[in-house]
């Protein structure tokens, strides 16, 4: 397991670069508090409650670090921590996990800008977004919000952001199947958007047959 200090070290570099990323994400174009300036022509929004939750559970975990930075003994040695073999790679594969999972965040939101919106809903101008990590998959920022919480759960060793990982992919799968029904429907972008599921994965990358 690594030494609490090196892992209040990595914690600090953690909330400097969360800091940044949000600075960064806004500066993007992308919208994601939703559509002032935007019209719909359909929308399959989750219930309310869900809408809710999604932004909850990506923005919490992202608290932790700061806390461990700042209060290592309360946060990070004498909170609960799971076990696993090989603890210190596993903390130094988590940290990586997460700065993987932030610049995948960035690059998606860059690359769809103004359609980057937490709504599930087509725009009256909607257009099919393949370049960038859309080439590959289809929801690229849902997977680089799980790498940022489970690098995070590795790294911290944290039961805690362990079970806010589980309902990110519970959510993210969720919201991702509600999206792709949406798109592929008439009222979306029909057979073109059936076509790019033909040649993508949804989260990872399609294995070549």
């Amino acid at each position: 397991m690594l030494d609490a200090a090196v892992v209040r070290v990595l914690a600090a570099f953690m909330s400097f670069g969360t800091v940044a990323g949000i600075l960064a994400f806004s500066r993007g174009g992308a919208h994601v508090a939703g559509g002032r300036h935007t019209e719909w022509r359909a929308a399959d929004n989750p219930p309310k409650v869900l809408q809710v939750v999604w932004p909850v559970v990506n923005f919490v975990p992202q608290v932790y670090p700061f806390l461990v930075a700042a209060v290592p003994e309360w946060a990070y040695e004498a909170s609960p921590r799971f076990s696993l073999p090989g603890d210190s790679f596993a903390q130094v594969f988590g940290f990586l996990l997460w700065g993987l999972g932030g610049l995948l965040v960035l690059w998606s939101a860059r690359t769809l800008g103004r359609f980057m919106v937490i709504q599930i809903a087509v725009a009256t101008d909607h257009e099919l977004v393949d370049r960038g990590p859309y080439a590959y998959i289809r929801h690229p920022t849902y997977t680089g919000a799980v790498c940022l919480t489970l690098g995070m759960s590795l790294l911290f060793l944290s039961y805690a952001l362990l079970a806010f990982t589980v309902v990110t992919v519970i959510i993210a799968t969720y919201r991702a199947r509600k999206e792709e029904r949406l798109l592929a429907s008439p009222a979306g972008l029909g057979e073109t958007y059936r076509e790019y599921v033909m040649r993508t994965g949804r989260f990872l990358p399609r294995m070549p047959r």
